[in-house]
């Protein structure tokens, strides 16, 4: 029987940061070269939960305020040393346009809609978004509402 590896497994949150109708995406600064673009975000820290680690992440990434809108999707990547990871897609509105990028980061863009598909997203992102537009959000919000309103 082969002997099982211990991998560790993370947790992670991004957010899709938008602000007068334009998503901020941020072009990553990585040892490969490759400078994908991606949303801001990290890992939790042990003791935080998603909403105060994904301010803290979008804050040291960019140095804005957000406010949480709701969960949009899931992404599933597993980084070159082993490490798999798991994150939610928040949305979130962020208090101004003015960013500040980190050393995580080279560039940033605020983009609207139509201009997406010109940037070459890490390709994690790139399949959750696939994954989101199958979803049927308005379905889903129908079915919650029904029984969040008898709370």
């Amino acid at each position: 029987m082969a002997q099982e590896r211990n991998v560790l497994m993370g947790l992670s949150v991004k957010a899709m940061v938008f602000h007068d109708g334009k998503l901020l995406l941020l072009q990553k600064n990585d040892i490969e070269g490759r400078h994908p673009w991606e949303f801001p975000g990290g890992g939790l820290l042990f003791h935080e939960d998603f909403e105060v680690g994904l301010r803290r992440e979008v804050q040291e990434e960019t140095g804005l305020s957000i406010v949480l809108e709701a969960p949009a999707g899931i992404w599933s990547y597993q980084k070159a040393d082993g490490q798999f990871l798991n994150g939610v897609i928040f949305t979130a509105m962020a208090d101004a346009e003015q960013v500040v990028v980190s050393d995580e980061h080279r560039a940033y863009r605020w983009v609207k809609p139509e201009e997406l598909s010109a940037y070459r997203l890490q390709e994690s992102l790139q399949q959750s978004l696939k994954q989101m537009k199958q979803f049927s959000y308005e379905k889903s919000h129908a079915l919650l509402r029904g029984f969040l309103d008898h709370i």
